[in-house]
């Protein structure tokens, strides 16, 4: 209680500081304690920020910022450096008018400024201790190297930021391999549906989550899920796990891994400092008399053409990108600092004529023929393809205890060589002036690794902004629905070789829903996408 007391300014953070802290019973000399920022007192977080930051000086004129990338060696996003300095994420705006010269992520060794009247309380009581440096921001290299330890045991963010990495260990490891199953044990607080099922079979959706979780009940000889003590065993046959949990020696494994490799040699050839040249065409799923995803109130077509016009607007304001949609809702509002929006069926997509998105498959075929038009009006102005990125932005419905942000690439394994012909099915201006799809191996494969590329820099961009993110591969390259997996048609018939689709989030899940229910958190998940795009382009 005393330590709450010092490092929260309240005793009533124990039980949170006890819930972050598992491997504790109680406070031990020497031994850290983990502190979520949010519950941190202003003097901890002063204290956190210039040990981390030890270049970073309070001049006159506020605070100075200097970009070091210490999570894990990753760039600094405008909304974290208002959340950290500011105490909210949302005036990133104003920081990007205190610092006009510097792009949507600011390089390494850049001086940020960030105004006395924007600093949270406790940076404003630091004294001032010299003038600021000259501006604008010279180019040296980094203060403090990517990976450098820091001498502060306060976590800068909540530490729940996933990697999306997972380590298949033999016999005595996480998994026990016998015969053709695999034996995992329950660790405390775990459950079966997340922990194992979710895990290591990789479905998300509720009804085949549930039916496999009955089904490795039964194998394990379980008769109640709900009441599973720590340490049981979970059989789990091998054709039920993803390929990396398979054994070393498995030929299953081993395909995986050389498709890994494959794809990971893939390199970028287009570099894009703030998006300068690349032209982004966004879309919004769903609308008009497709809400998409329900529950309750939220219809999933709302709030992803809200999120999608707020990407819009950040590409279009603070980025070198030119940015296309193809969808628009009919009053042409922007986004505003509304929380619960109501629903609608005006969204119309801007094929010609305009689509009235009146079915569901027209619509979502529709898309792939409009951003493939769009396409070959680009190269006809000698822009190349690999300039350009498709983002087609979602929520999932998934099984309750799914969580978190997910990205899905074309895999080149599940497209064909060819794809419809748009002329023989659709009557539009766009599905005249393109022909069917053609896709060789070559482009298949660069393409399945571009976009990875891309959901890998989106999903880092979250983590990084603490927006939650699916912890078991959160990018994935199919659907995988009831024992078949499949690509959306958006991302399989895309003649952009960059194309992603984002679920931004499980409306099953009420965390997820009710996060997406607050302007805030949809400006937060906006400046994310725009960053992991900036970043994907960048590096």
């Amino acid at each position: 209680m005393q330590l709450a007391s010092r490092v929260t300014g309240s005793a009533a953070s124990v039980k949170t500081l006890r819930e972050v802290n598992p491997q504790l019973r109680a406070p031990l000399r020497g031994m850290p304690v983990r502190v979520p920022w949010e519950l941190a007192c202003g003097e901890l977080r002063a204290a956190a920020v210039t040990a981390l930051f030890p270049a970073d000086a309070r001049t006159p004129e506020g605070w100075e910022h200097v970009i070091a990338g210490p999570w894990d060696g990753e760039d600094e996003s405008w909304w974290e450096l208002a959340e950290l300095l500011s105490g909210d994420g949302a005036r990133y705006p104003a920081l990007r008018e205190a610092n006009p010269d510097l792009g949507l992520y600011p390089p390494r060794g850049a001086r940020v400024l960030i105004p006395a009247a924007l600093l949270a309380p406790e940076f404003r009581r630091v004294p001032p201790v010299r003038a600021s440096s000259p501006r604008p921001t010279p180019s040296s290299p980094p203060v403090i190297a990517a990976g450098t330890a820091v001498p502060v045991a306060v976590p800068l963010r909540p530490p729940t930021a996933p990697s999306g990495v997972r380590v298949v260990t033999q016999q005595g490891g996480e998994l026990e391999y016998r015969d053709a199953e695999a034996v995992y044990r329950l660790k405390p607080g775990e459950a079966l549906y997340s922990a194992v099922v979710v895990r290591f079979t990789g479905q998300l959706h509720a009804a085949d989550v549930n039916a496999t979780a009955i089904e490795l009940a039964r194998r394990s000889g379980v008769d109640d899920v709900t009441k599973m003590p720590v340490g049981s065993p979970v059989r789990i046959p091998f054709e039920l796990l993803l390929p990396e949990y398979l054994p070393a020696g498995d030929p299953r494994r081993r395909a995986w891994e050389r498709d890994r490799q494959e794809l990971a040699a893939v390199k970028r050839a287009i570099r894009a400092a703030n998006l300068d040249g690349i032209q982004v065409v966004l879309d919004a799923g769903h609308g008009g008399s497709d809400s998409g995803a329900t529950s309750g109130s939220v219809w999933e077509s709302t709030y992803t053409y809200d999120v999608m016009a707020r990407v819009k607007r950040v590409l279009e304001q603070e980025t070198g990108a030119t940015v296309w949609v193809t969808v628009q809702h009919a009053d042409r509002r922007g986004p505003g600092e509304v929380d619960v929006l109501p629903r609608s069926r005006n969204q119309r997509l801007l094929v010609q004529p305009p689509y009235d998105l009146s079915d569901s498959s027209t619509g979502v075929n529709l898309r792939w023929v409009l951003t493939n038009a769009l396409l070959g009006r680009l190269e006809k102005q000698r822009v190349g393809a690999e300039r350009v990125a498709f983002v087609s932005i979602h929520a999932d419905s998934l099984h309750p205890a799914v969580r978190g942000m997910m990205v899905y690439v074309p895999s080149r394994t599940l497209r064909p060589a060819r794809g419809p012909s748009p002329a023989a099915v659709w009557d539009c201006r766009e599905a005249r002036e393109i022909a069917a799809p053609r896709f060789s191996a070559a482009f298949r494969s660069r393409s399945e690794a571009l976009s990875t590329q891309l959901g890998e820099s989106i999903i880092r961009s979250a983590a990084r902004s603490s927006i939650p993110v699916h912890p078991f591969q959160p990018v994935r390259s199919s659907v995988l629905r009831g024992g078949s997996r499949w690509v959306p048609a958006v991302l399989k018939y895309s003649r952009v070789p960059t194309s992603v689709l984002i679920e931004i989030g499980n409306l099953n899940t009420e965390q997820d829903r009710e996060q997406l229910l607050t302007w805030r958190f949809r400006e937060k998940l906006a400046h994310a996408i725009a960053a992991g795009l900036a970043e994907a382009f960048s590096r």
